[in-house]
């Protein structure tokens, strides 16, 4: 089963990296492809196409480029940038960070995901800790929870979203980021080896 036919995506490319030493995250290479290429990928059919926030790595053309205001002021305020940025919303909204090397199994999972009367279908990791940027919400709904926040700067993912009724949906380790450089290297052996998911962090 696909993702649904009409959907939007809000590719967010603006984080800090600090934990890569402060470089533009989103154009690191990984497996000869920029971080960012595979959340694009996985969102390549996307009704409306926004990357939030600076990057020099390669966007589709067709892509709306926005920036929260003010800049880097959290993912939160990106959502909400790149949100008001879609002139004509579809019913479904992915958000999906731009450091995700397996989003495209990721997103996969979330299109075939029965989503029932929720307000959206979001990735679990093992713990039960909710990736918010790997997620499918009614846009509406996400558009209620951009409105009842308010000013999103500064304001967690948590602030946004934590009212809405999530689905969870458990995965292994396609929900895992590229946070640091032993990150990266796991990530690299792991799509080197032809694995369809990487190796646990510390291993």
């Amino acid at each position: 089963m696909s993702a649904p036919v009409e959907f939007d995506a809000i590719v967010l490319v603006g984080g800090a990296g600090a934990r890569l030493g402060g470089i533009d995250k989103a154009a690191v290479q990984l497996a000869g492809r920029s971080l960012v290429s595979r959340p694009l990928e996985a969102v390549r059919d996307a009704q409306t196409l926004v990357v939030v926030g600076h990057t020099s790595a390669e966007v589709p053309e067709r892509a709306v480029r926005v920036v929260e205001e003010p800049a880097g002021s959290g993912p939160a305020a990106a959502s909400v940038a790149g949100l008001r940025a879609i002139q004509r919303p579809a019913e479904w909204t992915y958000l999906i960070a731009c450091d995700l090397p397996g989003a495209v199994s990721a997103i996969q999972l979330l299109g075939a995901a029965d989503a029932g009367d929720a307000d959206g279908v979001v990735l679990a990791e093992p713990d039960g800790r909710l990736q918010w940027l790997l997620g499918r919400y009614r846009s509406s709904a996400l558009r209620a929870a951009a409105d009842a926040l308010g000013d999103p700067a500064n304001r967690s993912m948590r602030a946004l979203l934590g009212d809405l009724r999530l689905a969870e949906l458990p995965a292994d380790d396609v929900w895992r980021d590229v946070d640091t450089w032993a990150d990266h290297e796991q990530w690299a052996r792991a799509l080197d080896d032809s694995r369809a998911t990487p190796p646990p962090k510390g291993q």
